[in-house]
């Protein structure tokens, strides 16, 4: 298999090809390097790349070039491949070029020359990371999609009366999952992840039986075996090729704080903090959405009564978080309930 490709491209032959072999030297076992002294040339390759098939993991472009100008150039292979970074490379100090690079060809790093190859090649190490961070997320977000339909489908069918506003408690659910993450001060890795797998959080219903799931009280034996669905969901989401955050969440979320949770009685720090965040969003959503045996919560009692469990059922430190973000997260629920209040009326009108 060929190695991806990097393309330089510069005016100026002697820099040009400095910047090549340096690189070269430092990732050519890594990357195919590859120049062009226009952008015009460059273009002209690019499309040749894709053309085979190859994978174009960077371009690296001088700004001030006759004819077309870097942060031009960079738009222009933006459309072309949008999965490839843009480096633009500058003398001088060009805001107005940095400005148009970042907001039209969505500019991934913008470094001064003379460069210092030790900073280019960290800058290509960190893009190939964090593009194939990006690969991951999109191959697990097609199982996960899939994954919540199959879920969805075998709750509807286990029981007639499942509760219709599935779908969208699992958009709000992730949603208010990862609001919680990003100003928690989690990185956007993180926080891509626990969107993409809070909605999980009760696929373990699918191997209670469905005698439980129409049942609004339970006896106390009832009660154990509901409980079971946590385990049933860590082992249905403990795979091969499924992040552990995902399975963190199922087995996890129904502990508590002060250690009263089921079914292992972890405490505080021991609860993994993606199963502790959608633990607290859960319940808010649960409070303040319709059921089909109760009504909702208005909004700020459900809040209120969430804040009120901080310390006992849940992490502390996450509702003082969790009470900045009131407004943003009635925004959010206003949002999705939005579209479930038209997709409802479509459907009486039909």
């Amino acid at each position: 298999m060929s190695k991806p490709y990097l393309l330089c491209v510069d005016d100026e032959r002697i820099l040009l090809e400095s910047l090549r072999v340096e690189l070269r030297r430092e990732v050519g076992s890594e990357f195919q390097v590859e120049s062009a002294e226009s952008g015009e040339e460059a273009l002209a390759l690019i499309h040749q790349m894709l053309l085979e098939g190859s994978e174009l993991v960077m371009v690296i472009s001088d700004e001030n070039m006759p004819g077309m100008k870097g942060h031009t150039l960079l738009a222009e292979v933006r459309r072309l491949s949008p999965e490839t970074s843009l480096v633009l490379l500058t003398g001088y100090t060009d805001l107005d070029a940095v400005r148009e690079a970042v907001n039209v060809a969505g500019l991934y790093r913008y470094l001064n020359k003379p460069w210092r190859i030790d900073e280019l090649a960290f800058t290509i190490r960190q893009a190939r990371q964090f593009q194939n961070r990006q690969r991951t997320i999109q191959d697990q977000r097609g199982k996960i999609g899939r994954l919540t339909k199959s879920m969805i489908f075998a709750l509807e069918a286990a029981n007639q009366n499942s509760d219709e506003d599935t779908m969208y408690h699992i958009e709000r659910v992730a949603e208010f999952s990862a609001l919680l993450a990003t100003r928690a001060g989690c990185d956007a890795h993180w926080v891509e992840r626990i969107r993409l797998y809070s909605g999980l959080h009760d696929i373990g219903k699918v191997g209670v039986s469905c005698l439980l799931l129409g049942i609004e009280r339970y006896t106390e034996k009832e009660r154990q075996i509901q409980r079971l669905h946590v385990r049933y969901g860590g082992e249905i989401l403990n795979s091969e090729g499924i992040d552990t955050m995902a399975s963190n969440i199922a087995n996890y979320h129904h502990e508590r704080w002060d250690g009263r949770g089921y079914l292992k009685g972890l405490s505080g720090d021991q609860i993994p903090l993606e199963a502790r965040i959608v633990a607290l969003v859960d319940v808010f959503d649960a409070l303040s959405s319709p059921r089909s045996y109760r009504d909702s919560l208005p909004f700020d009692l459900a809040f209120d009564q969430v804040v009120d469990m901080g310390g006992t059922w849940f992490d502390p430190r996450l509702i003082l978080t969790f009470r900045e973000c009131r407004e943003e997260l009635r925004a959010i629920r206003d949002q999705i309930n939005a579209r479930d209040d038209l997709q409802r009326s479509f459907a009486f009108g039909a």
